[in-house]
């Protein structure tokens, strides 16, 4: 059975979706993000650095990006790695003390 434009074009569009998306796999930026070392607790974006440290524990790397005026920190980054077969690093970025980005790569 021969297949219709409309058949055809759906099938193409599903087929570029699926390359397109396997193409952009590296680094996956989220509102929320998962912890290691407790997995059913969730962290967000908008939270503090003291809830989140409460949540996730205490980074592995943690880096200051910018400095204000007055030479606080006003951007700092967390990374918290997980090892082993799906290993992957978390860079939680504070804007002040809110958390306002979650980025999350897989290590090679």
């Amino acid at each position: 059975m021969p297949m219709t434009t409309t058949t055809r074009g759906i099938s193409c569009a599903v087929f570029l979706w699926l390359l397109l998306s396997t193409a952009v796999a590296g680094t996956v930026s989220t509102n929320s993000w998962r912890p290691y070392r407790s997995p059913h607790t969730l962290v967000t974006t908008g939270m503090s650095k003291i809830e989140v440290g409460a949540k996730a524990g205490s980074p592995e790397r943690s880096q200051v990006v910018a400095l204000g005026t007055d030479g606080s920190p006003t951007e700092s980054v967390w990374s918290y790695v997980r090892k082993g077969s799906n290993a992957e690093i978390t860079n939680l970025t504070f804007r002040g003390n809110e958390l306002v980005k979650i980025e999350v790569s897989p290590l090679d």
